[in-house]
């Protein structure tokens, strides 16, 4: 096992829990170096730093589960004759495919961010139906349809 700051807890973790391989002390002490843990005794303790790149990377992973459900929802949704959705119930059906994969919660933020970022990524599409903000539908990109 690797040493990672996935790996470390917020309150510290034993350095003999993190592994006493070659490659687990490397990464111990590459992550020192970078200034992402300290050594107090036998416990490796997340610096600052190391907690603010350990929220950071959490978050992305909560945000890319939250891309899958998305996408998953808008492929589901009812869909017109054109293959666009309506916007309301994207977010009702984000919300039934979070439960079932256990995500205890998702918003409506998190939806528009997921949206957005799977039309950057090409597997969605926004289509204006009117010059407002309500008017504004989402298709999965035919290839992915």
């Amino acid at each position: 096992m690797t040493a990672t700051i996935r790996s470390i807890s917020f309150e510290g973790s034993s350095v003999n829990s993190l592994g006493r391989s070659a490659s687990a002390t490397r990464a111990l002490i590459g992550l020192a170096a970078a200034g992402f843990v300290t050594v107090d005794g036998d416990q490796v303790v997340l610096t600052p730093k190391g907690k603010k790149a350990k929220k950071k990377e959490e978050k992305t992973e909560l945000r890319k589960q939250h891309k899958e459900i998305v996408f998953r929802a808008v492929q589901k949704v009812a869909k017109n004759d054109q293959g666009l959705s309506l916007t309301k119930p994207i977010h009702f059906r984000a919300a039934v495919e979070a439960a079932k994969v256990g995500v205890e919660s998702i918003t409506r933020t998190d939806v528009l961010d997921s949206l957005r970022d799977l039309r950057d990524e090409g597997l969605v599409q926004s289509v204006r139906t009117s010059r407002n903000n309500f008017g504004v539908r989402w298709k999965v990109h035919p290839r992915y349809a």
